[in-house]
């Protein structure tokens, strides 16, 4: 009988020390901006690499878990799941339990992938159309109930105007709730105000935001927030804004509106409000830029809220002409306002929100890495 032929691997000859490192940095996903991840799932090796040892899942998911992108509806449900199936892993002391919460730092919620994708899907009736939206809500909302935890610890929150609703809404029921119970005699929130960085997706210029109607007196979400940004709607605001990243408009009229619309009552922790949006040079293939895309720098225009709720009828908004950003570098125009442009480019489409490469590899963040 001939002796049965293994296949060696150079790996097996490592010790396991330099293995797990190896599997920790595999498992990050890149968020390259050249990554055609649309259809391709950026977490699929770190998911491939938990199924080769506990030991190895215990050790990569909190490199895993460090940036959770959800560009879908279907996407947030399958990451409650996950979150109910370590609840039931941790009622039965299971050694496959692991707490998401302290691992998750940056998350994004957002179902605009999924509005590009049925773009071109068949029109339904009206009565259709709104009971596939009422029961579509329901699994929503019970989804976001489960995800709420690991929501409101995440340092760095991206959400659409849809799930910001949800969040305030089933934060305010929780604090309700506890307030009436002897374990929080006192209506204080039971979660812990960790939010420091919350961007906005699609806040159009024509858009007041509604949903800041229901924030709760007691909500620590919006109390801990440092850092706010709106992402613009690249539909309808992104040629606006290339006028004023050519120096010759002035933010005042667009950015002085959301500004004014924000809920200062209960965001006292803000130090910044900003606006971020392509940073589009003259002449651009205007073409492109609508249907196939772009690869452009992208501008963030920072407003100091300390300054502009001293006096905001008065605040130093700056009048055009002024010095153009070059990418890479950043100007002050006044207190309390500055200009800062991307060192690199992302993918952007004006008829499709694609925020996310630019948020998940970095690019939109409060301070911009140059």
């Amino acid at each position: 009988m001939k002796p049965a032929i293994r296949s060696h691997s150079p790996l097996s000859d490592l010790p396991i020390e330099l293995l797990l490192i190896i599997f920790k940095d595999a498992a990050q996903p890149t968020f390259s901006q050249r990554e055609k991840y649309n259809n391709k799932n950026p977490y699929s090796t770190a998911l491939s690499l938990c199924l080769v040892s506990r030991l190895v899942r215990r050790t990569i998911l909190p490199d895993f878990l460090h940036t959770i992108l959800l560009r879908r509806r279907h996407s947030v449900k399958k990451f409650a799941n996950a979150l109910l199936m370590q609840k039931a892993y941790a009622e039965e002391q299971s050694d496959l339990f692991f707490d998401y919460t302290p691992a998750v730092q940056r998350m994004w919620i957002c179902e605009a992938f999924d509005y590009s994708l049925n773009a071109q899907a068949q029109s339904y009736s009206w009565m259709d159309v709104m009971a596939e939206s009422y029961y579509k809500d329901i699994e929503l909302k019970h989804n976001m109930s489960v995800l709420l935890p690991v929501i409101l610890a995440a340092p760095a929150l991206v959400v659409d105007r849809r799930h910001l609703k949800f969040i305030l809404e089933l934060e305010g029921a929780e604090n309700a709730c506890a307030s009436r119970t002897d374990h929080n005699i006192s209506g204080q929130s039971t979660f812990s105000g960790k939010t420091k960085s919350l961007a906005i997706i699609q806040q159009s210029i024509n858009y007041v935001l509604n949903i800041f109607r229901n924030i709760s007196k007691e909500s620590v979400f919006f109390a801990s927030i440092q850092h706010l940004t709106y992402l613009i709607d690249l539909a309808e605001d992104s040629c606006h804004f290339r006028d004023i990243s050519s120096g010759v408009d002035s933010p005042e009229n667009p950015v002085s509106m959301w500004m004014r619309d924000l809920p200062w009552a209960y965001m006292k922790s803000l130090q910044t409000f900003s606006v971020v949006y392509p940073h589009l040079p003259a002449p651009y293939d205007f073409q492109s830029y609508v249907t196939q895309g772009l690869d452009l720098h992208v501008e963030r225009l920072t407003v100091s809220a300390a300054l502009y709720k001293q006096d905001p009828e008065f605040f130093p908004w700056v009048t055009p002409p002024f010095p153009v950003t070059d990418p890479g570098t950043k100007r002050i125009e006044s207190d309390g306002l500055s200009f800062e442009v991307t060192r690199d480019k992302t993918r952007l489409t004006q008829f499709f929100c694609s925020w996310d490469k630019a948020w998940a590899s970095g690019l939109i963040e409060d301070e911009v890495v140059l």
